[in-house]
């Protein structure tokens, strides 16, 4: 199912741009997800050092992993930004946290009030221990592969 908001699917040609592209995957589904996405969007397009420049339409999907949990809303957004990786990791934990979020789980892929991925980051390539650059499981899930696939048509 696919469901769209205020600014969701959203896009801004000839805007400013900043050095470092983008992408980040959402999802939720505890809670008011769409009413989080929403605010978490107005949040990002108040950042003086983020220029957002599309979102995607806002998809239901199934859970994977544990699979006895409400079904997951998902979206992607696409923007530029100054920050560096490290500012950019702890602005993404500091709105998980902001919306409700406990960092410490109780069971991977279980339930969230609000989850982010960092799907892409410039062009750069990182396999750390805590990180890896592209998300190393982008291409194997619909939850980020359906936006991602929305989002890029946009601009062709």
């Amino acid at each position: 199912m696919k469901l769209f908001t205020k600014h969701f699917p959203y896009v801004q040609h000839n805007c400013k741009s900043y050095a470092n592209m983008v992408v980040w995957g959402i999802g939720a589904n505890v809670g008011h997800c769409i009413k989080t996405f929403e605010q978490l969007f107005s949040c990002l397009y108040k950042h003086p050092k983020i220029q957002i420049h599309s979102t995607a339409y806002i998809y239901k999907n199934p859970p994977f992993g544990y699979i006895k949990q409400p079904d997951f809303y998902n979206t992607s957004i696409m923007f530029s930004t100054s920050l560096c990786v490290r500012s950019l990791f702890s602005l993404m934990f500091y709105f998980e946290r902001k919306f409700g979020r406990e960092r410490v789980r109780l069971m991977k892929n279980g339930e969230r009030s609000l989850d982010i991925d960092l799907i892409f980051y410039a062009k750069k390539k990182v396999n750390l221990a805590h990180m890896y650059l592209p998300h190393r499981e982008y291409a194997n899930r619909q939850s980020v592969l359906q936006p991602l696939t929305f989002q890029l048509g946009l601009f062709k």
